[in-house]
C-alpha cells in the first residue's frame, strides 16, 4: 500500500475512533445541496458495473517506451441523472492519477433506484495500468 493510502486509512481510522463523523469530498456537499436531499447510497464495483453506460480509460499513448504496472483506485459520486460528479483517485501511481480522474469524470451509468426512486451513489473502481495499455474494473 503507497504511502499516502495508509495517511489516509490513519485519519479515517482516527475519525472513527474519535467520534468524528467520514471525512466528506469537497463536491459532496455541494452535490447534495444541489439535488435537495442528502441521501446516498454506497454500492460495490460489482452492482455498478450493471448500470454502466460509458466508459472511458485515461489516454496513454504518451506512456510509449515507459514500463508501468500499477492499479489506480477511483472513488466515485454518481448524481441522479448517472453523471460521475466527483472522482477521487485515492490509491496508485501518482503520475498516472490525474489522467485517472479525468477519465472517470466522464464515465456516465444509468440512474441507481431504491424504491423506484434515483439516487447519489459512491462506488469505486479500479484502473489497472499494464504494458502501456489500461483497463478499468
Amino acid at each position: 500500500m503507497k504511502k499516502t493510502a495508509l495517511v489516509s486509512w490513519f485519519l479515517l481510522l482516527a475519525a472513527i475512533a474519535s467520534g468524528q463523523a467520514r471525512p466528506v469530498w469537497p463536491c459532496s456537499d455541494e452535490l447534495m445541496k444541489s439535488e435537495g436531499d442528502n441521501h446516498r447510497v454506497r454500492v460495490s464495483t460489482d452492482v455498478s458495473a450493471g448500470f454502466e453506460e460509458k466508459k472511458i480509460l485515461p489516454a496513454v499513448s504518451d506512456l510509449k517506451g515507459v514500463k508501468i504496472d500499477s492499479t489506480v483506485v477511483v472513488r466515485m459520486l454518481i448524481d441522479k441523472t448517472g453523471a460521475v460528479r466527483c472522482a477521487d483517485a485515492v490509491e496508485g501511481d501518482a503520475s498516472l492519477l490525474q489522467r485517472t480522474q479525468e477519465a472517470a469524470l466522464q464515465w456516465h451509468f444509468k440512474p441507481y433506484l431504491l424504491n423506484g426512486q434515483p439516487v447519489i451513489v459512491e462506488t469505486s473502481r479500479e484502473f489497472i495500468f499494464k504494458k502501456n495499455k489500461v483497463t478499468a474494473r
